[in-house]
């Protein structure tokens, strides 16, 4: 995506800053400029958007966020051991990574509404509107529905509010957010296009508003919405399922492509080594670096400026999940680069985490690879889910066998299973199909099986299955935003 954008940001609810740029993400300020002088052209109207949605590159850029979702689950292993979040030893008074989500989400939603606001009553054509308050809404969705996924209820607003009103705001309840979701993401379907061209591809879509409503409608067992959601996406008729490895290319060639739905847009150009908007993700699941500072456990990348942090490792109950003859494990998990073997591994009988989170163009830390948050197979197993809960494992299993075997290259279709065996197939599948795609925990969450999945893998996080309790399915508020606001008490249970 490398349409212009603007950074935004609320000072005494009144000032917004933005700058000029000639490609996505620019973020040197040029001048500060009153709302009210601002919002009064189409260009203006675009730019003020534009700036919604870079929050999106501060809040998946950076580790709080990947860090609440991937570890302290059964997939994903983290070294150092002795880190809070995978142990489950944090506490209201140090929720660490926590903390970012929390500022980074609400400072996009006071942007958001701003924005939602001042377009409203601007003075461009009603069309253009529809399509940017649209974009806007859903938005605003995303950020409230990755709160109430992390910290259950949150105070909940959406007009252009002072910083003094927001400050004093108590938490509101996850069932009322929840509504203001799917008002937002109902508002944002009818006004989104299905598809982009040109320099506007990577804005949000119809078809990622609708499979959001979704997701939402899972979360509140809500199946029949589930599925008519998930069932309009599919017939939108703009995604396919793709070749897996295409999907996870190291080298990006696939970007925003006919399996996206919805993807975190960063840039940076490799020929000329040039850093537009970046993130450091694929470090956590790189192998370290030889003393010869060239190769990667004994592999040669054919570059010397990728970093690893030898951070993430398969957990060994992960790398059972695969098939025989599963070609994403070739993609998810690597014991070697083409015919080069890795020499040492974080624990030996391990493989690293593979091409799937590799990206071969980066320099040092500096990553352009998007990041997918919605994807086509997504929308399939939401879709299987919905159907197996309302009594129909044999239309889910459809479903799941269309992700298995053209996603996996399987050829042996499941057959027969009854609905308990089909849940239990839709829980491995979306492990094998979204590890590492902001997922995990949310899902363990909303099937009330984290502290099982803790448990089981008990061989390699013996702390966390010794600690992991139901109320750590969400994370405490921080104590520090307690503190500001006293009105956000109670505490969540158990912190």
């Amino acid at each position: 995506m490398k349409f212009k954008s603007i950074s935004i940001s609320l000072i005494a609810g009144t000032m917004l800053f933005f700058s000029a740029c000639t490609d996505m993400l620019d973020e040197k300020p040029h001048s500060i400029i009153a709302p009210d002088q601002f919002f009064s052209t189409e260009a203006q109207c675009i730019q003020g958007v534009n700036g919604v949605y870079s929050a999106l590159n501060d809040i998946f850029g950076q580790e709080d966020l990947w860090k609440s979702i991937e570890q302290g689950t059964d997939l994903i292993m983290y070294m150092p051991t002795n880190d809070f979040t995978q142990e489950y030893t944090f506490t209201a008074a140090a929720p660490g990574n926590v903390t970012g989500i929390w500022t980074k989400c609400y400072r996009a939603i006071s942007n958001a509404n701003m924005v939602i606001n001042r377009v409203s009553a601007a003075p461009i054509p009603d069309a253009l509107k529809s399509r940017l308050l649209g974009e806007a809404k859903y938005l605003r969705a995303l950020y409230y529905y990755m709160l109430v996924n992390t910290f259950g209820d949150v105070p909940l607003w959406t007009t252009e509010a002072s910083v003094e009103e927001v400050s004093k705001l108590p938490r509101t309840s996850v069932r009322e957010v929840r509504a203001q979701i799917k008002t937002d993401l109902l508002d944002a379907s009818a006004n989104l296009p299905a598809t982009w061209t040109g320099s506007d591809v990577g804005r949000t879509t119809k078809g990622a508003a609708l499979a959001l409503l979704a997701k939402v409608s899972l979360f509140e067992k809500d199946w029949p919405n589930a599925q008519q959601y998930a069932q309009q996406v599919v017939d939108l008729g703009v995604y396919s399922l793709i070749s897996f490895a295409d999907i996870f290319d190291p080298n990006n060639k696939f970007r925003n492509n006919k399996e996206s739905v919805f993807e975190i847009q960063f840039l940076r150009n490799a020929a000329s080594n040039t850093n537009t908007k970046v993130n450091y993700y694929y470090t956590w699941f790189m192998p370290l670096k030889d003393a010869n500072n060239k190769t990667h456990a004994g592999v040669d990348f054919g570059t010397t400026v990728l970093r690893g942090y030898e951070n993430y490792y398969p957990s060994n109950a992960f790398i059972k999940m695969f098939e025989t003859g599963d070609k994403r494990k070739d993609v998810t998990l690597a014991t070697s680069f083409g015919d080069q073997p890795f020499t040492r591994f974080l624990k030996t009988d391990r493989p690293w985490f593979g091409a799937k989170f590799w990206d071969l163009q980066a320099n040092d830390r500096n990553s352009g690879k998007n990041l997918y948050f919605q994807r086509y197979s997504d929308v399939l197993l939401i879709l299987a889910e919905a159907m197996n809960e309302q009594g129909k494992p044999g239309e889910a299993l459809q479903l799941i066998n269309k992700v298995r075997l053209e996603h996996g290259g399987l050829s042996d279709a499941l057959e027969g299973l009854g609905q308990d065996a089909v849940r239990q197939q839709i829980m491995k599948e979306r492990a094998i199909e979204f590890v590492g795609e902001f997922q995990r925990k949310w899902d363990l969450a909303r099937w009330g099986t984290l502290v099982d999945a803790v448990k089981s893998v008990a061989d390699d996080n013996p702390i966390g299955a010794r600690n992991v309790k139901p109320t750590h399915a969400i994370f405490p508020v921080p104590d520090a935003e307690i503190i500001k606001n006293p009105n956000l008490l109670p505490q969540n249970d158990g912190y």
